[in-house]
């Protein structure tokens, strides 16, 4: 079980957009905004690609199958204007023709797992990755116990990987938001949440617990020798809420 928490986090950026569902080859749902290629010309397509998967012990995943995807714009988190469902291996597209880039992000809901939302440290566009890696209710509660995290229910956790300009993990940093949470967490040397690890570990994962569910929060890390970008999410309640910092 210490394993299954080890392995977490595994963070990509997130993207997507759209209004009317079409069906796509291999089965998931693509949608597109206004008719753009005449009376837009300036619009651009955004594809959004990724794996839905339950990870196991070590490196293993299992992929999550008819695991619902869907894609909001920050500025409206209750109509999604993207949607797809995952195949058998747990993959999914969407592809949207939107006015341009927008704030937004990715969410994966199946029964017997907790919501999970991915968010990018940029606004949607261009071909953009978002692989969700889901929970079940018994480790997301297994998390926070093992963590010390005391997560409140009205509360989000995010789960923050800090990385460098090639995307790699980077050790060594702390992470910070605002509002505050409390605690926040990093793996120790074994993998593992550790209470008295006070910085990110070789995997650069970062924990925040008892997020401020009710407004945007925004997150950033420091390291000395490297500055951070910050960005804003929202950490929603009872769900686990995936992101990443990067240099500017």
């Amino acid at each position: 079980m210490k394993a299954q928490l080890a392995t977490l986090v595994l963070v990509a950026a997130c993207g997507g957009s759209g209004s009317e569902p079409n069906s796509t080859a291999d089965g998931n749902t693509s949608t597109d905004g206004a008719k753009a290629g005449i009376d837009a010309p300036s619009s651009v397509t955004i594809t959004v690609t990724g794996t839905a998967a339950e990870r196991g012990s070590g490196s293993s995943s299992t992929p999550i199958a008819g695991l619902a995807v869907s894609v909001y714009k920050s500025s409206d988190e209750t109509t999604p204007v993207g949607m797809a469902m995952t195949d058998a291996q747990g993959k999914y597209t969407i592809t949207v023709t939107a006015p341009g880039p927008f704030e937004g992000f990715v969410k994966g809901s199946k029964s017997g797992y907790v919501d999970a939302y991915d968010y990018s440290d940029a606004p949607l566009s261009g071909n953009t990755p978002a692989d969700l890696n889901m929970i079940t209710p018994s480790n997301f509660n297994l998390l926070s116990t093992f963590a010390g995290g005391n997560q409140q229910a009205s509360k989000g956790l995010i789960v923050l990987a800090v990385l460098d300009a090639s995307m790699n993990p980077v050790a060594g940093a702390k992470v910070s938001s605002t509002p505050a949470s409390s605690p926040y967490r990093y793996n120790g040397s074994s993998g593992i949440p550790d209470q008295n690890a006070m910085s990110t570990g070789a995997d650069g994962a970062a924990f925040m617990f008892n997020v401020p569910a009710t407004q945007a929060v925004t997150v950033t890390a420091m390291k000395t020798g490297m500055t951070f970008k910050s960005h804003s999410l929202k950490a929603h309640a009872g769900a686990f809420t995936l992101t990443f910092v990067r240099p500017q």
